[in-house]
């Protein structure tokens, strides 16, 4: 049902303008460049920003779940 193709880590650089498309609204960036994790589940945005690592896998699961049992 879900392979490894279905969920897509990687992580945006929000001095690019890729990140317009990801977060609305930011109101705490820091000079430079920060990077932010993004997740995404089935080419759908999931989650992102500074999660624990638990927190991202808690998500995840409650999303596949929740696919699940609307099937």
């Amino acid at each position: 049902m879900y392979g490894t193709g279905g969920v897509d880590f990687k992580y945006i650089d929000v001095s690019s303008h890729e990140i317009l498309d990801y977060i609305d609204h930011v109101t705490n960036i820091v000079e430079g460049r920060l990077p932010f994790p993004y997740i995404s589940l089935n080419d759908k945005p999931l989650c992102w920003g500074l999660m624990e690592a638990t927190d991202i896998v808690d998500k995840i699961k409650e999303n596949i779940q929740g696919s699940s049992a609307a099937s």
